[in-house]
């Protein structure tokens, strides 16, 4: 009994360290090289445009997401008198700002009196966690995403209605629009872009609790994605939606989209979003090329976020000062090979002539990288089968 308790406990040992060995050489498939560029396209497009007065806190929150300050960067002097108080999508994209701009949301001064803008969000969520009946879980998922950058109490309670107002389809909606694009209050029509927002709000506020919620939704995207990666909107691809359901899925597990598990035909949805980009500029382009107008802004305001997201992590996280699960993806330095230099000899002594095998010999033994992971890991792979085969013929004797 106790050789088979010792046996089995070295056998233990061997798997749990060939497991924690096996991630030396893991990394992700996708060229983070050009989101990178991209990303600083972006963020250079910003720095020179400046705010837009129509998309003044969205933009804000995209430049922060690329990995910006805007305090730093951006005139923010109107960021206080563009909040309107009462209207949930303007107070929780306030609050947002604030966290992130260093202000106190709680303490800001809104057309001379100051508001807590915490607790005026935090006043309209009923005791089943809504905002209201007739708000939209698109305007919802905004208040859920600033309660989750100020850790409120009542997160919980908006997240577990939000996940219980999933589609029977598994999308997120809005509400619909009747023939003369008045909303129909009775009408929940399921969207990419309201879907992938859910996801991310959902991830954050409990990635775990709510993963048959999050799995429905992407689910739903998987159904209206078209064979080029692209997610439909009426029909088409477009960046905006594009944009909306990237982040989700980068924040819900960002190496499952790096590693291709959302690919069609090979195409990773990321490169349908920066299909979108104008390379000269930076910005994003919604109808055609090289355009310069309110679609082009929402645009780039959508697919900034979503860059940002997948470099940096949430900028929701960012706000609130804590729980990044993801690390920031960087630049690899360009691997060298290490040289040796050799002293002349000081003495009279002959030095001995090197010949090309042995030149060639040093510079392999220096080499290190990839090569040398693949080396260590078929090594260990081996000894641990020996060990095993000798384990295995101990146990036998033993019985």
């Amino acid at each position: 009994m106790k050789m088979k308790k010792i046996i089995c406990s070295l056998m233990i040992s061997v798997l749990c360290f060939m497991t924690a060995i096996s991630g030396v050489s893991a990394a992700n498939t996708y060229d983070t090289a050009k989101l990178l560029d991209a990303t600083e396209k972006t963020k250079t497009y910003y720095k020179g445009k400046g705010l837009s007065s129509k998309n003044y806190f969205d933009d804000i929150i995209a430049y922060e997401a690329l990995g910006g300050e805007a305090e730093n960067d951006l005139d923010i002097s109107q960021f206080e008198s563009k909040i309107t108080v009462g209207y949930l999508g303007s107070m929780a994209k306030g609050v947002i700002v604030a966290k992130l701009l260093q202000k106190d949301p709680t303490q800001l001064t809104i057309n001379g009196t100051t508001v807590n803008l915490v607790e005026q969000v935090e006043s309209m969520v009923d005791t089943n966690g809504c905002f209201g009946e007739q708000i939209g879980i698109n305007y919802e998922i905004w208040g859920l995403l600033a309660l989750e950058a100020v850790s409120s109490p009542k997160t919980e309670l908006v997240a577990n209605h939000i996940a219980s107002e999933i589609n029977v389809d598994g999308g997120f909606w809005n509400f619909g629009y009747d023939a003369n694009w008045n909303i129909d209050y009775n009408v929940k029509a399921s969207s990419c872009d309201v879907t992938g927002w859910g996801i991310e709000a959902l991830s954050i506020a409990g990635k775990e609790k709510y993963t048959s919620t999050i799995q429905k939704a992407i689910q739903y995207l998987n159904n209206n994605q078209d064979d080029e990666s692209g997610y439909l909107s009426y029909g088409s691809a477009n960046p905006d939606t594009q944009a909306c359901v990237v982040e989700g899925l980068s924040v819900y597990n960002r190496e499952s989209l790096l590693n291709g598990n959302y690919n069609k035909n090979n195409k990773n949805p990321i490169d349908v979003l920066l299909a979108f980009q104008n390379s000269d500029k930076g910005s994003f382009w919604y109808n055609e090329p090289g355009e310069d107008n309110d679609s082009s802004a929402y645009a780039t305001q959508d697919a900034a976020r979503a860059l940002g997201t997948i470099v940096n992590g949430s900028v929701i996280y960012k706000a609130k000062g804590s729980g990044n699960p993801d690390y920031k993806i960087v630049r690899e330095e360009p691997k060298t090979e290490p040289t040796t230099s050799v002293e002349p000899k000081k003495d009279t002594t002959p030095t001995q002539t090197t010949t090309p095998a042995q030149t060639d010999k040093k510079t392999t033994a220096v080499k290190t990288g990839d090569d040398t992971n693949v080396v260590v890991y078929v090594s260990l792979s081996m000894m641990s089968a020996g060990l095993f085969l000798v384990l295995k013929k101990e146990y036998e004797r033993a019985h």
